[in-house]
Formats: structure tokens, sequence, C-alpha cells
């Protein structure tokens, strides 16, 4: 993420390396890809906590296991998925999108009946033009039902108003046609937008064949269509 104009990955191994030999880095595992997957050792999971924002989250450490003979274990931990959503954020941040501090993941969104919306990636980058964003990353794995799902419990809690706030206020508001966004939970947690409407939700399809993905856009597109399409 940190270097996403590269045209090969030499001068992140020899820093990962150079970390490595500080006790900050290790290899996990090997893919089948013949690729190395990297996690911080609890120094380097410490010293990441000190030299990031407060408002960074650091995800959980990663412990090193050993087996009965004093052998490190190879993990199988490997997850495609959040290797998908970080590959995400990292491609958007080559765009021009933000910077990689820009971006949060599993980002919790609590509705009132006891569900709780995790998006895979947040992000914040005003600077592009892009004040928020909402993303989720499938790889042609869940069903549609279950996207469209998703994009219903986003709109849901889109229109939760803002702690005391008047709902009669925000219905004639809204019938008059008037901006009723400050009235609602979304633009107290995210910055304002500058148009009327939510935080804009985003999918991004990978895996399987570019036939496959352009069918479930376009079931995904038909099939959710009252939760974005909007209203006059």
């Amino acid at each position: 993420m940190l270097r996403p104009t590269d045209r090969h990955d030499r001068i992140t191994r020899d820093t990962l390396n150079a970390l490595k030999e500080s006790g900050l880095t290790r290899v996990e595992t090997r893919l089948e890809s013949g690729h190395q997957l990297w996690v911080l050792t609890e120094k380097g999971h410490k010293e990441a906590k000190l030299l990031l924002p407060k408002n960074v989250r650091v995800s959980a450490l990663r412990k090193l296991e050993f087996d009965d003979e004093g052998r490190p274990v190879e993990s199988d931990g490997y997850d495609e998925h959040a290797a998908a959503v970080t590959l995400t954020a990292a491609v958007l941040t080559g765009a021009g999108y933000g910077t990689p501090l820009s971006w949060q993941t599993e980002i919790a969104h609590r509705l009132p009946y006891g569900y709780t919306q995790y998006a895979d990636l947040t992000m914040r980058a005003p600077d592009a033009g892009v004040p928020a964003m909402l993303l989720e990353v499938d790889r042609v794995t869940e069903p549609v039902d279950d996207l469209v799902a998703k994009l219903r419990r986003y709109y849901e809690w889109f229109e939760l108003l803002a702690p005391k706030a008047d709902a009669n206020k925000e219905r004639a508001a809204r019938h008059e046609g008037a901006a009723v966004h400050a009235i609602r939970l979304w633009s107290r947690i995210y910055p304002a937008t500058g148009r009327e409407g939510y935080v804009p939700v985003a999918f991004v399809f990978t895996g399987k064949t570019a036939e496959q993905r352009a069918s479930r856009i376009r079931r995904l597109e038909q099939a959710a269509r009252a939760y974005f399409a909007g209203e006059p």
C-alpha cells in the first residue's frame, strides 16, 4: 500500500527483510502463488501502535505458534477476502484516492433491531473529492440476495435519525424537498458529502471470470434498485 506506483516489489521486499532483521516482522506462510505472507511480530505490533494516529485501529496480533518440538508452525489462517479488501485500498490509493491512513476495515453500523452491518472498507479522502465512501468487496462467492440485503441494511442505517432529532421536522423537511441529512445519524459520523442523500456505497467484484462478474453486476443492479435508484 505504501508504494503503489512501484513497477516491482523489490523495494518492499528489501524493507520487509530489514524489518525482519530488527525483529519487527516475520514470514507467516508461503502462498500457493509462491508469494510470502508477512505479519508483524509482537515487537512490531507495539511499535506500530506508537507510530500510527490514535484513531487508527491496528489488527490483532498474530502470535507465532510452535509444535511439540519447539519448531514454528505455519499458519493456515490466510484469508483471501481480507487480502482482496487490502488490495482494493492499495489500488485506489495508487489512483490518488486518499492515503493509507484514509482507510479502515470492518467498521460497524448498528441497527436498532440488533443487527450490525460491517463495512469491508471505509474511506475518508476529502482531498480527493470523496469525503467518505463505504466499500464492499465480493469475490463472486456470496449469493446476490445477500448483497441486496447489505444494501437494504445500509439504506436503513442511513435513514436513522440523530439522537434527539425531531422526526416530525425531518418528515416535513423531506416533504418540502429540503436537505435532511443534517438531521440524520450518519452525518454525525461521516464527513458531509456536499450533496443530499447518503454516503456512497461501492461494490468491488473480483475473482471468477469477467463474464461472471458482469452477470453479477447486472443482477445486483436489478435486484437492489429500490435502495439506490433515488427519488426525484
